[in-house]
């Protein structure tokens, strides 16, 4: 599997607007940068508790091929509901995120965490590592009930 197709489905599993997906892809390039969360993108991914759509394939781990399969076929249920070109769509954008040169990035490298309110259960509720980030906001073009994104989370 190709870092392009792993970036691609987490980023389309995070959310089904692609307007918001270029954020998800820089989010994660900045935390493969960090070197925090491992030495690619797949790793980065599959980072214990980092990936709410991934924590439940934990078991598979070691089998790759099985984890991928599982993550397309149970997010989407086999893709359905997903428009069509979705995954093919994704996989381009985390692509053009991961040759784009750094000036391109909507945030500095320190923004390594988003959360969305609306998907926090129960509602309401905020991530624990919040309290700790030196500052958090929600770009241009995306609604804050959507995404929050946070800087210098240790």
């Amino acid at each position: 599997m190709s870092e392009e197709r792993w970036l691609g489905l987490v980023i389309r599993s995070e959310t089904d607007q692609p307007h918001e997906w270029p954020f998800i892809a820089w989010t994660i390039r900045n935390r493969l940068l960090s070197g925090r969360y491992g030495n690619s993108y797949e790793a980065v991914i599959l980072s214990k508790k980092q990936f709410s759509h991934f924590n439940q394939f934990e078991s598979l781990l070691g089998d790759h091929t099985r984890l991928m399969e599982a993550a397309l076929n149970t997010y989407a249920g086999d893709m359905n509901g997903w428009r069509e070109n979705d995954y093919d769509d994704a996989v381009a954008c985390g692509a053009d995120v991961m040759g784009a040169p750094r000036w391109r990035a909507p945030f500095g490298v320190d923004v390594m965490h988003y959360y969305s309110p609306v998907s926090m259960k129960p509602p309401g509720n905020r991530p624990p590592w919040l309290r700790s980030a030196r500052r958090t906001f929600t770009p241009e073009g995306v609604d804050p009930s959507r995404f929050v994104f946070a800087a210098g989370v240790p």
